[in-house]
């Protein structure tokens, strides 16, 4: 639920934006007399679509703190009710002003719920799904997200909700996810290591019995795998994991999969799709229209994209995607760059490119990335790695969701090659220096990040061969 919160409003006022602005520049007019210069209304809507992340950035923080006091359950809810207090803030006091500083400080509070539905939800399935379906419920997450965006491009509409005086109830609907957790919520048992770490096995036995099928030995010998999987490990710090070899090289890796998922330029289009195809050709009353058949079919992606990343890995469709992300922005740019050449035709090509740049990244780069990263560290580092790089993710995710407005004013045709140039670094840093995490088991990652072992999957292959043929494993 508060995925889907996060994801629809991280997209609700992409299709709102020419009600927006406009709200803007009659509240500009009253105060200064003379209407909005377009560069200040372009710039306080960058900030507004952006500063959802400086949120990010402040919700992911304190989400370690929080978990330190709270259960996850009670963080969830938390979280849901800041989800509340954001709707208030952005739809009722923003409508009654007409403030765009009130709007920021509301998509500030949203940005906080996204912090923690990145991490919060990952962490219940963990705590609480069969090891066997682990996989698949994790990426019900990114799942959740794509649809939260789809509902959003649809509703968003001008002739649905984004009107003059919907938009308001637009964005109160982000809260519907929200009243329906905290509702479920009474119901909803405590995970069993948190019941487990207050020192209430038996409830934990109970919870457990009530989410498994197998019989009560098979429940016990649940219990006993927790309680061993609990045992206290000494986490690595930043200092040791930044000086340590192998520690750092498992950070890096969680940095350039977490970037991998921001600084690709999926920001441009989940946030000004609609101006990106009114650039392109599409007339006005259709865009909003393109905007939801792209959201549809990425939506439809993530569905699938969960049994292929089950299958062949996060490694292996990390890779492929960035190959497809890459197609897709190079084929947007040649569709703009000739458009004058064909131009009824380039902008049904540029529509095409999107929807293959969103199919990729919502049906492999966001599931793939739950995957990878959990595959790449290990137990004392990985609170540290997810920390830290995920203050970075929020940070580029900032500047990604901040940016593309400028770049569209400064490079035009070619605004999506700073995004290329980074998912052209990302697939050469996945190719060289990151281990398949589905072929190779952890310790072989390990001996692979502190050099004990040639850095390339091909030399841990051969050695697993070995192994087969002779019994002993070379190094």
């Amino acid at each position: 639920m508060i995925a889907s919160s996060a994801g629809y409003n991280g997209m609700i006022f992409n299709p709102m934006t020419p009600v927006l602005v406009n709200m803007f520049n009659q509240t500009y007019v009253s105060r200064h007399g003379i209407p909005m210069p377009s560069s200040v209304s372009t710039t306080i809507m960058a900030v507004v679509n952006s500063f959802v992340f400086v949120g990010a950035i402040v919700g992911g923080f304190s989400t370690k703190f929080l978990l330190g006091w709270f259960s996850p359950k009670r963080v969830m809810q938390l979280g849901h009710v800041v989800c509340l207090l954001s709707i208030l803030v952005m739809a009722l006091i923003t409508g009654l002003t007409g403030s765009y500083e009130v709007l920021i400080i509301g998509r500030f509070l949203a940005g906080s719920v996204a912090g923690i539905s990145y991490y919060v939800p990952s962490l219940m399935i963990a705590e609480t799904s069969a090891p066997a379906k682990f996989g698949f419920w994790q990426s019900v997450v990114g799942s959740s997200i794509a649809f939260g965006i789809l509902a959003a491009a649809i509703l968003g509409h001008p002739q649905v909700l984004g009107t003059a005086t919907l938009w308001p109830v637009g964005i109160a609907l982000t809260g519907v996810p929200s009243i329906i957790y905290l509702i479920g919520s009474i119901w909803l048992p405590e995970s069993p290591f948190y019941l487990i770490r207050m020192m209430r096995q038996d409830e934990a036995v109970e919870v457990l019995q009530q989410i498994r099928t197998g019989t009560k030995d098979d429940i016990l010998e649940e219990i006993v795998k927790i309680k061993s999987e609990m045992k206290d490990v000494e986490q690595v710090g930043i200092k040791e994991m930044l000086t340590n070899r192998g520690y750092r090289n498992q950070f890096l890796a969680v940095l350039v999969v977490y970037s991998n998922v921001a600084l690709v330029g999926v920001h441009t289009f989940v946030f000004y799709s609609d101006q990106l195809f009114l650039q392109a050709g599409i007339v006005a009353e259709n865009v909003t229209f393109a905007t939801i058949g792209v959201f549809a079919l990425s939506f439809i992606a993530s569905v699938f994209g969960s049994k292929i990343v089950d299958r062949f890995g996060g490694y292996k469709v990390n890779i492929t995607c960035n190959g497809i992300l890459i197609f897709a922005m190079v084929l947007f740019t040649i569709s703009q760059a000739t458009a004058h050449l064909a131009p009824l035709a380039m902008p049904y090509v540029a529509i095409i490119s999107v929807a293959i740049y969103m199919c990729g990244w919502s049906g492999g780069t966001n599931l793939a990335v739950f995957a990878l990263v959990s595959g790449v560290t290990v137990e004392p580092t990985r609170a540290t790695a997810y920390g830290y790089a995920s203050m970075f993710l929020w940070l580029f995710s900032w500047f990604g969701a901040f940016i593309p407005p400028f770049l569209q004013i400064g490079l035009g045709s070619y605004l999506l090659m700073i995004w290329l140039f980074f998912a052209i670094v990302f697939l050469i840093y996945h190719l060289l220096l990151i281990p398949d995490t589905k072929k190779n088991s952890s310790e072989e990652i390990q001996a692979y990040f502190s050099g004990t072992r040639q850095n390339t999957n091909e030399t841990i292959e051969m050695a697993k061969m070995n192994t087969d043929a002779t019994g002993i494993e070379t190094t």
